[in-house]
Formats: structure tokens, sequence, C-alpha cells
């Protein structure tokens, strides 16, 4: 069973900065503490940047709607950890692919093979009067062709690059050797990048590819770049039938499911502490809310069904609700065999038994 968990600066519940020690704005030490505990219970990944809430309802000054650069955020938990994956998102609306290939090829040597890409499309509604260029499509087919040639040029451009190609032979005096170094020639329909990249080739070959559930129109253009689908399915059955159609248009597909959870030593002090958040600021989106035990039988019902290979954790309240999941729902998923016990390799591909690519100039 994958494990992920997404981070916020206090939870994902709207109130959540309501009921913390320290509601204050501090950049750093609420995504240091939450990075450091994640890292202790051996979870796979740490995900960073999705918004906590619509645009609207963040803008509307009543919840902590303060969304900090995941980027940089991704090179402060680089030097604060040493396995768990880390990993960005980076809406490709308005990226360019050579600015997105060079600042995850450089993350990835500097994190040692743990990054990943959080791909997808932030929307009209997200980008209005912020990031709009008049020259680019928001939305229907246009903008997915542009994301599904953004995302395929920038793995030519992680690939533009073969594992041999970086010599550094003080001896015969080779820095990097041209035969194995190789421009893409890119001309599409939106972009055209001669390349080469003119950072080495990522430690995993390419980082891992996430993707944002997609509408069922747009999945057969994104399978073949996407690894790890993130969705937020209701139901079991829900779940089962998102999952066989992502894979039967790639059987190497990870599904995984977003959960926010609320937990408690009893159900009864779960469910008060739901209770209290709400009335602070109410939250209408499906959540857990239980003791750490029913939350490893929920988890491990949902995998046995054969719903999904893993599970993104939304802690409502960050200090409260990761430190239980670390604390008593992982040591509960171990016993169950459903979580090793701890990192069984370096990279974040390791962890999750992904394959790592062959350049496709090598191949």
């Amino acid at each position: 069973m994958h494990l992920f968990v997404s981070l916020a600066a206090h939870g994902w519940h709207p109130a959540a900065w309501h009921v913390v020690e320290r509601p204050g704005f501090e950049p750093a030490s609420p995504y240091l503490q939450a990075a450091a505990m994640a890292e202790r219970g051996g979870l796979d990944a740490l995900l960073l940047g999705l918004p906590v809430a619509a645009r609207a309802v963040r803008e509307a000054g009543r919840i902590d709607g303060l969304r900090l650069d995941p980027l940089p955020l991704l090179g402060l938990l680089i030097g604060a950890t040493e396995r768990i994956g880390l990993c960005g998102y980076w809406p490709v609306d308005v990226a360019e692919p050579f600015h997105v290939a060079r600042v995850f090829a450089t993350l990835d040597h500097l994190s040692g093979g743990r990054t990943g890409w959080i791909a997808g499309l932030a929307g009209r509604a997200e980008t209005e009067g912020r990031f709009q260029r008049a020259d680019l499509p928001y939305d229907g087919p246009d903008a997915l062709a542009r994301e599904v040639e953004l995302i395929d040029v920038a793995r030519q451009l992680w690939d533009s690059w073969e594992d041999c190609g970086f010599v550094v032979d003080q001896a015969t005096g080779t820095f990097a050797d041209p035969e194995y170094v190789h421009p893409i020639d890119h001309a599409g329909r939106f972009f055209t990048v001669r390349g080469p990249l003119n950072v080495p080739r990522p430690v995993q070959g390419q980082p891992v590819i996430l993707h944002r559930d997609a509408p069922a129109l747009a999945r057969p253009a994104l399978a073949a770049s996407t690894e790890i689908v993130l969705a937020a399915p209701i139901t079991i059955a829900e779940a089962k039938a998102m999952r066989s159609a992502w894979q039967a248009l790639a059987p190497d597909i990870r599904y995984v499911v977003s959960l926010v959870i609320v937990l408690g030593e009893t159900e009864a002090v779960a469910a008060k502490r739901a209770a209290e958040l709400d009335a602070l600021a109410g939250d209408r989106r499906p959540r857990f809310v239980g003791t750490p035990d029913q939350l490893a039988v929920h988890l491990a019902t949902w995998q046995a069904a054969g719903a999904c290979d893993g599970f993104d954790i939304l802690p409502a309240v960050m200090q409260v609700d990761l430190a239980l999941l670390v604390e008593a729902v992982v040591p509960l998923l171990r016993r169950r065999g459903l979580r090793p016990a701890g990192y069984a390799g370096r990279t974040l591909r390791e962890h999750l038994q992904l394959a790592r690519p062959i350049s496709r100039f090598a191949a």
C-alpha cells in the first residue's frame, strides 16, 4: 500500500488554523516538523502545493489560504530529510517544458533521486487575473493538447542526457561526452525546443510523474505519461471503476485515493473534534472520522477490494492528525503486512517499486 501525505501549514480543514497552538504565519517550521514526522513513520512521499480549497473560499479571508511556492519548499525539505519522497505541484497552464525539466532535474540531483512532479491543469478559475496570457488556452481540448505536449517535451529533455553522458574525466579532459548528449529537435503545435537540457539526466532517469485525476475524455491522452493518479472517489465501487478505467489505458498506473482524516483516541473524541472544527468553519468534503484502528481497517478494506493502490492522506489538523497517523495507524498497517518496516531503497521510484525509465536515445 502506497502512503503519501499532503502537507498544509495548519491542516486541510478550513478551521485548522483556529485550533493549533501557534496559528501565525511561520513559513518553514510547520513543514519541517511535518516532514520529520512523516519520514519517521516511513511514509512514501510528501505532496506539496495542492490547494486546500477553491480560490473563492481561500480569498474570503476566513481560512488559511496562503500557498507557499512548493518548489522552494522542496529545496528546504531536501536538506531536512534523507529518505522520504518529495513531490511538488506545478500546473501546466502557464509552465514551459524547459523550465519544468530543468527545475525537477536539479531537485532530483539535490535530493538523491526523491522527487516527483504533480502535473495537471489548474484551470481558468484558479489562474484568471494572475497568470493568464491571451495566447494560451485554459480549458477545453486545446488546453489538454498543450498539457500533453508539455509533459512529453519535459520527458524528452530528461532523456536528452544518457546516463553515461556526464563523464568528468580529469585524465582525458572530458567533462561531458557529446556522443551521449542529444538535441531533441522538438517542433510541435505549442512548443519548439531544440535541447538538450543543460542539467545531466536525473538520478531517477525521470522524476515520478503524478497527475490529478482528469475527465474520462482526457485520460487516453494523459495515460502514457502518468505514473500515479491522485483522485478522490466517494465509494469503493466508484474507485474500482475509475482505477480500472485508468489501468485499461496503462496497466502500470497506480491509483491513489486522497482522504481527509479526523482522528481521535475514541470514536466519540474524533466525532467531537470534527463537530468543533465544523462549528468554526463548515467543510462539506467527504472525510474519514474515527479512531486509528478504524482508519487502518478502512484503508485495508479499500486496498483488499481492489479500489486503489494506496492513499494520499490529508490531515484535518496537521499537528494532531498527522501525529496519530504516524504513531498509531502506520504500526497497525505494518502488522497487517500493508506497510514495510522502513525504506527499501533510496529513490522515490524504489519506494514505489516503479521502473527507472531508460533514455529513449539509449534505447
